[in-house]
């Protein structure tokens, strides 16, 4: 399970908003289908903004990725294997127009087993390729609640000064779904996401700080992410940031293709 909420960490996580001062997110994840309120925590990860980037480090995969709104790119460096990789914008949107139709064949041979087990799981593909969610917000508790029989989301949100900073916050969450879902197939695809940061985008200025994903009944996946936000970054973060820039660049990190990468986070996590 630990693994699998690491996949699903893009999905539920805050990410960041790139402030020019610097933020700082800490984020932990709890399994609510285990343990007593507020649930067992699966997996936790540290969120820094800084000039213009956003580097997320994981710590059950120990890998850092880094968002480039600027270049148009991630960079996601792991030192355990010493390796990076790079996957530009363009090639993030060519390989999910490559996927969805093959993702559509596998639908199709789902339906014509018969069998009630696919016929759940191609209707929960078949949402998540074309989400359509009952949508509501209740301004008293500042939550917002996307259902749906396949998938729901509940919200937790606050007010942010700052709307240019929730539109990049949200544009960086739309990127991250979609890389998340290339670099582990076996994770949700990115659309329910890019559609609850549409919502949220109708919420004008308003920031997530809690995101509660509920596959239920079809899986029994119910998790929530939490987040605690500090503004500017401290002298440890900022000595973070320059150890993995430096990092990227040593000869002990080896550059791959991004395929290269993958194979070797699916075969290492297999073990």
């Amino acid at each position: 399970m630990a693994f699998r909420c690491v996949l699903l960490w893009s999905i539920l996580s805050f990410g960041s908003a790139c402030l020019g001062q610097g933020l700082r997110i800490s984020t932990h994840i709890y399994d609510l289908e285990k343990g007593a309120p507020p649930g067992l925590m699966v997996s936790s990860s540290l969120s820094l903004c800084h000039n213009g980037r956003i580097y997320d480090y994981i710590d059950a995969a120990d890998e850092v990725v880094i968002f480039d709104p600027v270049e148009r790119r991630f960079t996601i460096l792991n030192n355990t294997r010493g390796l990076s990789t790079t996957l530009t914008f363009d090639e993030i949107r060519h390989k999910l127009d490559s996927l969805e139709p093959r993702t559509t064949k596998y639908i199709q041979e789902l339906r014509s087993m018969g069998t009630p087990t696919a016929e759940r799981t191609a209707d929960a593909i078949t949402f998540q390729l074309d989400p359509k969610f009952e949508q509501s917000y209740d301004p008293m508790k500042e939550t917002l609640l996307l259902s749906s029989p396949s998938l729901t989301y509940r919200v937790e949100t606050c007010p942010w000064a700052e709307v240019d900073q929730v539109d990049r916050y949200l544009a960086y969450a739309d990127w991250t779904a979609q890389l998340n879902f290339i670099l582990h197939p076996n994770s949700l695809l990115p659309k329910p996401r890019i559609a609850l940061n549409e919502a949220l985008r109708g919420l004008h200025g308003r920031m997530p700080v809690s995101v509660e994903l509920d596959l239920r009944p079809g899986d029994t996946l119910h998790l929530r992410a939490a987040h605690q936000l500090t503004r500017n970054l401290s002298e440890d973060d900022h000595r973070r940031i320059a150890k993995w820039d430096v990092d990227l660049k040593s000869k002990n990190v080896k550059n791959v293709p991004f395929l290269s990468y993958q194979q070797s986070v699916l075969v290492s996590n297999s073990r």
